[in-house]
């Protein structure tokens, strides 16, 4: 197991000056996480002992999880800017200035980014260029703030605020299609499925949004909040909860596959890999749970305390704790691989592209690991 990483130990990255990014990336990051799965990484393996690459200062902080691709890494942060870096070395290619904090990290559509703010004073959706930062579009999030990740399914974006407003953009000008209200806060990504829009509310209830109209289509009552964006296979919906809960709702029924409880409150996003359902309780607890047979569920204890999620590998689940900890965890045995260390909290998962590994610490870091 390798030894301890203390980000003093390294050497931040220069702020060199500022030049053009790619025009455009053939792979992009078109989800919250990478994919609707949230499985991006899962074919990808790690060096035995990884060691660190380059970390670099972002200023006040990284906010949200950043959008990876194939040479870039895109990241929003609290001093109203959206960042692109050069993924292999940490250089700053550009900054982007916007008219508010960002709370969501972006998404990532070949040649443009888009990306969402809080109200300050209002909220606003943005489509980035992604070659010089420059605005191609910016719209009003119906006057909220926009904390949710936004979601993309190749036609439109849609975006989600605290007020409970859901809207459809389209992407060319950024219009606005239509709005919809729902009950409750929305802090969870929507998340587009062949049955229409899924939006999670902190009012305890998952509604089913007609993609084309904005039409309510059904309600559903859910064990406790949701907070985090649920993970889909397009037949199910996998949701957790801030009570503990881990939740199956069957698409095409409307109706509660079956609930596991988790033991803790679960404050990141679960992760479905294969017919694997992956999740992390804030108590540190990693659960496997087999989709189609929850009760043959195994967890292991791993010391931590966890409000992201996990990150499945095919060399094992990486996680990340509120007090900096990054682990390579064993599945089947909840031994610890690899293990490093940055400023915590560690909000959001870590993230893998080509063997590299992405981790947003707490003072504003960006650290990677190869």
């Amino acid at each position: 197991m390798a030894s301890l990483f203390s980000v003093n130990a390294m050497t931040s990255a220069c702020a060199p000056p500022m030049k053009l990014g790619p025009a455009r990336q053939e792979s992009g990051w078109p989800a919250y996480l990478g994919s609707q799965r949230h499985d991006a990484a899962a074919q990808e393996t790690l060096n035995p002992d990884p060691r660190p690459l380059w970390h670099v200062d972002m200023g006040r902080g990284v906010r949200g999880s950043p959008a990876l691709g194939e040479t870039v890494i895109a990241a929003g942060t609290a001093d109203r800017n959206l960042v692109l870096l050069d993924r292999a070395s940490g250089q700053i290619l550009w900054r982007s200035h916007l008219d508010g904090t960002v709370r969501a990290g972006p998404l990532l559509d070949e040649d443009r980014l888009y990306v969402a703010t809080e109200s300050q004073p209002r909220g606003r959706v943005y489509a980035i260029r992604l070659r010089d930062g420059r605005q191609l579009w910016r719209t009003r999030a119906g006057g909220g703030s926009v904390t949710a990740p936004l979601a993309f399914d190749g036609e439109a974006i849609y975006a989600a605020t605290e007020e409970g407003l859901v809207l459809r953009l389209e992407l060319e000008r950024g219009q606005t299609k239509w709005q919809t209200a729902v009950s409750g806060a929305v802090r969870a990504g929507p998340l587009p499925t062949p049955r229409g829009l899924l939006v999670a509310t902190t009012d305890d209830t998952l509604y089913l949004i007609d993609r084309e109209s904005g039409t309510v289509r059904a309600r559903l009552r859910l064990p406790g909040a949701v907070l985090v964006t649920p993970a889909t296979d397009g037949r199910r919906a996998y949701l957790t909860t801030t009570n503990g809960h881990v939740v199956a709702v069957d698409l095409a029924a409307w109706t509660v596959t079956w609930d596991r409880v988790a033991g803790d409150a679960v404050y990141g996003a679960p992760a479905l890999v294969g017919d694997t359902l992956f999740v992390l309780s804030r108590d540190g607890r990693l659960w496997r749970i087999p989709v189609d047979a929850p009760a043959g569920a195994t967890s292991h204890a791993l010391d931590i305390v966890a409000t992201a999620g996990p990150t499945p590998l095919a060399s094992g689940v990486l996680v990340g704790s509120v007090s900096g900890e990054v682990l390579l965890v064993d599945p089947a045995s909840g031994a610890i691989r690899w293990r490093a260390q940055v400023a915590g909290p560690i909000e959001e998962p870590p993230l893998v592209r080509d063997r590299q590994v992405v981790v947003v610490a707490g003072r504003g870091n960006i650290h990677t690991y190869r």
